[in-house]
């Protein structure tokens, strides 16, 4: 999404013609951890408090949300009134800025170590539960998951800390920045970069987790790491932990119960909120607790009573758990000692699949044998292969934020062509008519994934699994190329700076147009995969030029020049010295113009092709002709020929004639 922004005074940066940004003037107490706090103005209006995010280059933002939360008006939540990409001068380079309205009254909780003044019960409603709820209620409205909900990241509206509201969710990918504390037990087993946009009923979690911490004016779990966090809810449950020796009233208590139960399935819902806010009374929620086994099963050094525990374990020592496995102890311990005969039958079949598998497969297949058990002993946790874990919608998350940190995505690719995705979704406990629709997507990652060549392979699963990823390719990074309308500015851009014979098409740009244009391509993308070094220069410029056709972007000198310097030998395509030197004559020009389309038909015109080629025929068979004639002197044999030749000629001459006279004669000796 292409910006418009200027330099204003003071070294402000103007975004979209009227908002100024001041790259001097940080706001520290309202940054993000993944974005940085500057002070902003409206042209319009400078009275009103603004500040601008700027989002650390190397992160995923949500465009998404952006998009669908600009402008809303809501008591509990931070208004956003702008967003877009602009050059950045500290950074030297293009950017994602978000402006807000600024929240008065300060963060409610500076850091999740402090501790703050509790919020008393009485209060609780008015200023903290009705106005994020009435926030909550806002986003599902949109069809948006805040997945930034702690008290970190909430601000008290006004100076005298009457109403709070709900931080920013833009900013990084959803829940990136959530502590595990405040994360349910399954998000909290993923990656950060991987927990996905979840649902309302996470947001519900989170919401009820950040009510319990405001209550107490601390955080519960003190220097507990996450590993103790997480096994503590696991055993003792979410509440427990969260609130567990907090003395509450029975009303405070019962929206604790309703939002922070652990299953899923029966935590409140928007609805169960209202109800509550109401004064109605709710069904009592009772604690459920993992179902302990007889005796623990034995694995590195340590006895586990619970198939979550167990399965979490596994995931931290995944080369030592196939084995185990395969000798059988696992079923027999998770049908007779944790009594779950179903598990325990699914294992040995999962079991029986691998070691059919031929010998040069079978260190996949074990592998997928252990992401498959570990999906069986906890079904509600997320997808986890190796050192992934990731929730289905989180796995395009992490790919790009692994992508941008320049770590190993190895494995995510391992996973998707090994079809872990397909395991998990036949493995839930019930039927979701969601997970129909995304096994098909994995489907289509997966053919891409298998095809490989330009335009497809990994670069195409990214920015299919990504609408808010800017194009990564070294050549345009530093535009943050959203939208393929900023595309070839972006080439033009990069065209003032490449040296030597760099294509303008890599793999990144061919696998970005291909998922973000909205025309048809197909052909010229499948022409770049071509061996001959002239067809695939031809489809690069052959692409580039439709874009430029269908986009109606004039004024491209750089990018032409370029493209016209690499396409010089395409010229050596034609046979006619002439047409050559005629091409080679025009190029310069088409190139000032900044016409990608005007070359692509100087280059690929069918009907220069086409009298070219005729023209070549003829000069073929006429040089033939010579060539012939050139060897029968030379061998001596076209003197004979030609003499014999015109001897027949006049011995049919003088027989003609001799014929004529004498039927001349016969014919005057009658007469006379």
């Amino acid at each position: 999404m292409a910006s418009e922004q200027k330099s204003g005074g003071d070294g402000a940066v103007v975004l979209r013609d009227r908002y100024l940004i001041y790259p001097g003037k940080a706001v520290p107490a309202m940054a993000s951890p993944n974005a940085d706090a500057f002070h902003a103005e409206d042209k319009r209006d400078p009275k009103k408090p603004l500040f601008a995010l700027i989002v650390r280059p190397g992160v995923l933002t949500r465009t998404d949300s952006m998009r669908a939360l600009k402008g809303s008006d809501c008591p509990g939540l931070m208004t956003l009134v702008e967003w877009g990409t602009m050059d950045w001068p500290p950074a030297g380079r293009k950017v994602m800025a978000v402006v807000y309205e600024k929240p008065m009254g300060g963060r409610v909780m500076a850091s999740m170590s402090d501790d703050f003044k509790r919020i008393d019960e009485g209060d609780l409603l008015r200023k903290v539960i009705s106005p994020l709820f009435s926030a909550l209620r806002v986003l599902r409205s949109h069809n948006v998951t805040h997945r930034a909900i702690r008290p970190t990241n909430m601000f008290w509206a006004t100076p005298e800390k009457d109403r709070v509201v709900l931080g920013e969710c833009v900013t990084c990918p959803p829940g990136f920045d959530q502590p595990l504390l405040l994360e349910t037990i399954e998000s909290g087993m993923c990656h950060p970069a991987g927990r996905g946009p979840g649902t309302f009923a996470d947001d519900i979690y989170a919401f009820g987790a950040s009510v319990a911490l405001m209550i107490q004016g601390r955080n519960p779990s003190g220097a507990a790491d996450d590993e103790t966090i997480m096994r503590r809810k696991i055993l003792h449950g979410s509440v427990a932990v969260l609130a567990g020796e907090e003395r509450l009233s029975l009303q405070t208590s019962e929206f604790l119960r309703g939002s922070l139960c652990d299953d899923p399935h029966e935590r409140w819902t928007a609805e169960s909120v209202e109800l509550w806010l109401s004064g109605r009374r709710q069904s009592p929620l009772l604690a459920k607790f993992e179902k302990r086994a007889v005796r623990g099963f034995p694995f590195n050094g340590r006895e586990y009573l619970t198939a979550r525990e167990l399965a979490m374990a596994f995931v931290r020592n995944w080369d030592a758990v196939p084995q185990l496995i395969l000798d059988g102890r696992l079923e027999l311990w998770t049908r007779r000692s944790l009594d779950v005969k179903e598990k325990a039958e699914a294992i040995g079949a999962v079991v029986r699949d691998a070691v059919m598998t031929v010998n040069e497969r079978r260190g996949a297949a074990f592998d997928v044998m252990v992401a498959k058990v570990c999906m069986i002993l906890d079904s509600r946790a997320p997808i986890r292969y190796k050192s992934m874990a990731a929730m289905p919608d989180g796995i395009g998350a992490l790919l790009a934020m692994a992508t941008m940190a320049g770590t190993e995505v190895r494995t995510v690719a391992e996973a998707l062509m090994r079809d872990v995705p397909k395991a998990f979704f036949e493995t839930r406990e019930s039927y979701n008519p969601d997970n129909s629709t995304l096994d098909n997507i994995f489907g289509e990652l997966r053919s891409w994934l298998e095809r490989g060549s330009i335009g497809n392979g990994m670069e195409r699963v990214l920015y299919e699994t990504n609408d808010s990823l800017p194009c990564l390719s070294p050549l345009i990074q530093n535009e943050y190329v959203l939208d393929i309308r900023d595309l070839l500015p972006a080439l033009e851009t990069a065209a003032k700076k490449v040296t030597g014979k760099v294509s303008p098409v890599d793999r990144h740009i061919a696998a970005f147009i291909a998922t973000r244009s909205r025309f048809d391509i197909e052909r010229q993308l499948m022409d770049l995969a071509l061996p001959e070094a002239g067809k695939s220069s031809m489809a690069i410029l052959n692409l580039l030029a439709v874009i430029q056709w269908r986009l109606g972007q004039n004024g491209l000198q750089g990018l032409t020049t370029w493209v016209a310097v690499l396409s010089q030998p395409l010229i050596n395509n034609f046979q006619d010295r002439e047409r050559r030197a005629r091409l080679e004559k025009e190029l310069p020009k088409i190139a000032r113009d900044g016409s990608l389309i005007e070359l692509s038909h100087l280059l690929d015109s069918p009907e220069e092709k086409a009298v070219d080629h005729q023209d070549f025929q003829e000069a073929r068979a006429q040089w033939a002709e010579a060539r012939r004639e050139i060897l029968d002197i030379e061998e001596g044999r076209s003197n004979n020929r030609k003499a014999i030749h015109l001897a027949q000629r006049l011995a049919a001459l003088i027989s003609v004639t001799t014929c004529l006279v004498t039927i001349t004669l016969l014919l005057l000796a009658r007469l006379f």
